[in-house]
């Protein structure tokens, strides 16, 4: 990579980490996730995925409640991951940016979810933590369905475009 794609990923890496601090007493509110979001569309599928990887390594272990226990970090760095490189290839439009926003921040709780399975096996605890998630993943769907079509997409046009 140039020395000025490594910055500009240093900077949303740092954007990244920086809201997800911000946000941490806001209850399955956040800017995470679109943050990486807009550095895949901005910079591409590549440095979007090693944004997501190295934003939510951080984010994760050094989390201000504590570090994330393996299988949660393993599955929100895949998210973050997953998020980044699929922001490289969404066609720009206030659309596509909303739709993202749902599907990506679905699969991200999905995985993540499925973390606290691993972490808790037994007979019932699968369906329990998808259940016991669903309240939490619906807020955090909906605020980022919202955000990503209301922030992201005009600061986004921003950056590309100046309007």
């Amino acid at each position: 990579m140039r020395m000025e794609r490594i910055a500009q990923v240093s900077i949303f890496i740092a954007l990244g980490v920086g809201l997800g601090y911000a946000f941490a007493p806001v209850p399955n509110v956040e800017l995470v996730i679109p943050t990486i979001f807009l550095s895949g569309v901005l910079l591409g599928k590549r440095e979007g995925g090693i944004t997501g990887f190295l934003t939510f390594l951080i984010f994760g272990f050094f989390n201000p409640y504590g570090p994330s226990p393996p299988p949660l970090l393993f599955t929100q760095v895949l998210g973050g991951m997953v998020v980044g490189v699929c922001g490289g290839f969404i066609p720009p439009g206030r659309l596509s940016f909303f739709l993202s926003g749902f599907l990506l921040t679905l699969l991200y709780d999905i995985l993540t979810n499925l973390s606290g399975y691993i972490l808790f096996p037994g007979g019932k605890t699968f369906l329990a933590y998808m259940v016991a998630g669903l309240s939490f993943s619906l807020i955090h769907i909906v605020s980022n369905t919202l955000i990503f079509g209301v922030v992201v997409y005009p600061v986004y046009s921003k950056l590309k475009h100046g309007r």
